[in-house]
């Protein structure tokens, strides 16, 4: 069963640590990612997050509003660093459930068929 995890957060060649972390781990997970550019509408994204089959949302706290409709697991990014912030806790409690085995704890996906984005494109 493919995961779709959809991802809303800053544009452009200013990555912020968060979402190079989100990309990495995505991926490790073994999940699609389907990053969604912060432009589009709520309709927009909610179709992307609908046709997707995305289980889980990690999303800047700034575009937070354009997924509050979204019935799966949404994760939110405060930026901080710190604890309290949604990201940071869900990213604690992935460490204690590995055992802190990190990188070396995860399986390989060997299928070099296997997917890994999932994009959209959107012309007005």
């Amino acid at each position: 069963m493919q995961v779709v995890f959809l991802i809303i957060a800053k544009t452009g060649f200013d990555l912020s640590q968060t979402s190079t972390e989100m990309h990495h781990g995505v991926l490790a997970a073994r999940a699609i990612l389907t990053p969604v550019n912060t432009r589009l509408t709520k309709g927009e994204i909610s179709y992307i997050l609908e046709h997707s089959g995305s289980k889980m949302v990690f999303v800047d706290h700034e575009y937070a509003h354009l997924v509050e409709a979204f019935k799966g697991k949404i994760i939110v990014s405060k930026d901080t660093g710190r604890f309290g912030c949604p990201y940071e806790e869900y990213l604690s409690k992935g460490r204690q459930h590995s055992n802190e085995h990190g990188w070396l704890g995860l399986d390989v996906e060997l299928d070099e068929n296997a997917g890994a984005t999932l994009c959209y494109t959107y012309v007005r």
